[in-house]
């Protein structure tokens, strides 16, 4: 499906007529879906809450974001670059509202919970509507309680990154240097790899450094997008990579950097053995 929707952002340039022609085409895949489970019936409730989990909802979020996507583009007016600036941040202001009402399983989303599945992600279940509120009628035959808000939030997430790469691209030409006092102005440019510096974002993110906490993903990555100058637009996808290594850890960048620390403190200390003993000899009185 995803090769068609590429041949059709080519095609299609005109935000309807691309909006008009991606509909159709995952119209299309989700009644072969459809048909798919039905001629298969699922084997118990697990391979049930999995498909609709971690399956339907990959189908699904294209029908959400090409919507959202075209309500953006549509909505931008010819404005100069503080005006365009605006309009994105209330867009991504927007966008990130949708996480925010709905906290609990936003989190289960993001941390890969498993212990509601039955709940969530089986037909037929009913789930008290403060826990999954403004859900919209679907076909009960193809749909549970969580897989909809499940594709919700990926679309959002994309959509985020949609955001973030047209902002970054505002006013681009008139990009302002790092200096240090005493210094001419001196570009810095992050050229490592670009999954290292999704990573260092997600590392950032999840771990509350910036605004106590209260600084969304897709700000975050825009900040260090701009400050680096890297693209980061695509950092949901990419995320999804790190997620999926085998061979490596999942947290390679960060690993290395960690042990980079411990090896310059570690050198740095062999240089200073008695400023060490004295240090371990204050210690050790201490916890007499």
């Amino acid at each position: 499906m995803e090769d068609e929707l590429t041949t059709i952002v080519t095609v299609h340039p005109e935000p309807l007529d691309r909006m008009k022609a991606a509909l159709v085409c995952i119209r299309k895949f989700l009644q072969r879906q459809l048909q798919f489970i039905t001629d298969h019936p699922f084997k118990d409730r697990q391979e049930e809450a999995s498909y609709f989990k971690n399956i339907k909802p990959q189908f699904y979020y294209h029908y959400i974001f090409e919507v959202a996507l075209y309500n953006l583009v549509t909505g931008l007016s010819c404005g100069d670059d503080e005006s365009k600036r605006a309009y994105y941040h209330d867009e991504l202001r927007f966008a990130q509202r949708t996480f925010k009402e709905h906290p609990f399983l936003y989190q289960y989303y993001r941390l890969g919970g498993n212990e509601l599945d039955d709940l969530y992600f089986v037909r037929g279940v009913a789930v008290q509507s403060v826990l999954i509120p403004e859900v919209p009628e679907l076909d009960s035959a193809f749909s549970t309680s969580g897989d909809y808000l499940f594709a919700k939030f990926k679309a959002y997430e994309m959509l985020q990154e949609y955001i973030a790469h047209e902002l970054s691209n505002v006013g681009k030409a008139n990009r302002v240097t790092f200096a240090r006092p005493g210094k001419g102005a001196e570009p810095l440019k992050w050229t490592g790899d670009q999954v290292n510096a999704i990573e260092l974002g997600y590392g950032i993110w999840l771990s509350g450094q910036l605004n106590k906490g209260d600084a969304s993903l897709a700000d975050i990555m825009y900040w260090l997008g701009q400050s680096l100058d890297i693209d980061l637009a695509r950092h949901t996808r990419r995320f999804d990579e790190i997620k999926a290594r085998k061979l490596v850890s999942q947290t390679r960048f960060t690993d290395n950097m960690r042990d980079a620390i411990r090896q310059h403190i570690d050198n740095a200390n062999a240089f200073r053995p008695n400023v060490l003993r004295r240090a371990n000899r204050t210690g050790s009185k201490s916890d007499e």
